[in-house]
């Protein structure tokens, strides 16, 4: 194999600092790389102006073509000033033609998306496969029995209390009446926006009857497990991809209702699963007992990526 430093010359990378670190600027943006101590190459990007603070890391293999390290500039470039991707970007371009994964605006390369997801699918005790996926995994779709309301524990929830237990099951009529409207095999992938109504009904339940402890992290991980290929998960990894960084496709806004944020995330996440089909189908396939959705598959790849990102709201849930 070849030296990754002479790749990286090849682009215009010069040696900084006294730990082996590579940088270079395109412009007002800056590139460092260095070696993380596992096998892999650790890029991050900084928009070096005051009025832009954007800063983002990917992580990389030793042997990244020179072609899309340049592609990986450009891309950094067009982040920093998005009215140059506007006029420049193809629109038949996706993630996958230059290796790379996108969950909301954070990137992951391919091979460490496909590698972080099969490590949460081995079974180990460390992740919530299988234990959140097979749980009460024969009950019935269209009905939130009781033990259904205490699911998200199994999927790093820490505090689920008795209020918010006993106010989901005030609700449960009115959540399973906005269930049943969405068919059982029903995937968020092939979904037209007229089919998210339910989405927003569900969550609109949080809007108007506020029920005690329980915001969308909580309603999310106990829907998504009824119609796992159409209910997107949510917490606080998810948020960080979808609304923290530089380029994310459902920014905050103060007083949005939960049903609206949820809509807006599903159509987000319609479009990552759309552009990416064939990752998903195959981290997928690594499920077997029990299988799991695309849309799982993403919550998977989405909640790692987002721990190399930088922590934003400390609250766990978002100014949706």
């Amino acid at each position: 194999m070849a030296d990754w430093r002479s790749t990286f010359a090849e682009i215009g990378f010069k040696p900084s600092g006294p730990f082996g670190a590579l940088r270079t600027h395109v412009e007002d943006v800056e590139a460092t790389v260095v070696e993380d101590g596992l096998g892999l190459l650790r890029l991050t990007f900084t928009h070096i102006t005051k009025r832009s603070p954007m800063q983002y890391d990917v992580t990389v293999p030793l042997d990244i073509p020179a072609q899309q390290l340049a592609q990986l500039l450009v891309s950094a470039f067009e982040r920093a000033h998005p009215k140059v991707r506007a006029k420049t970007a193809s629109p038949e371009a996706t993630p996958l033609d230059y290796g790379i994964v996108r969950v909301g605006g954070a990137l992951i390369e391919r091979e460490r998306a496909i590698g972080l997801a099969r490590e949460y699918l081995t079974g180990s005790a460390t992740w919530a496969y299988p234990a959140y996926d097979a749980y009460q995994a024969q009950s019935d779709p269209n009905r939130i029995e009781d033990a259904d309301l205490l699911a998200p524990v199994l999927l790093n929830v820490n505090r689920l209390t008795l209020k918010a237990y006993y106010g989901l099951q005030q609700q449960r009529p009115r959540l399973q009446e906005w269930l049943t409207e969405i068919p059982q095999g029903a995937q968020l992938i092939s979904a037209e926006d007229k089919d998210l109504k339910p989405i927003r009904m569900l969550f609109g339940v949080l809007d108007e009857h506020r029920i005690p402890d329980v915001r969308g992290t909580i309603l999310a991980k106990i829907l998504h497990r009824k119609r796992p290929g159409f209910i997107p998960l949510y917490d606080e990894r998810i948020r960080r991809c979808y609304q923290d960084t530089e380029r994310a496709p459902v920014p905050p806004q103060r007083g949005r209702p939960w049903g609206d944020f949820f809509v807006a995330l599903a159509m987000a996440m319609r479009k990552d699963l759309v552009d990416q089909h064939e990752t998903w189908s195959e981290i997928a396939d690594l499920a077997t007992n029990p299988p799991i959705s695309h849309l799982r598959a993403l919550d998977i790849v989405a909640w790692r990526a987002a721990g190399s990102l930088s922590v934003g709201d400390p609250l766990n849930e978002p100014l949706t």
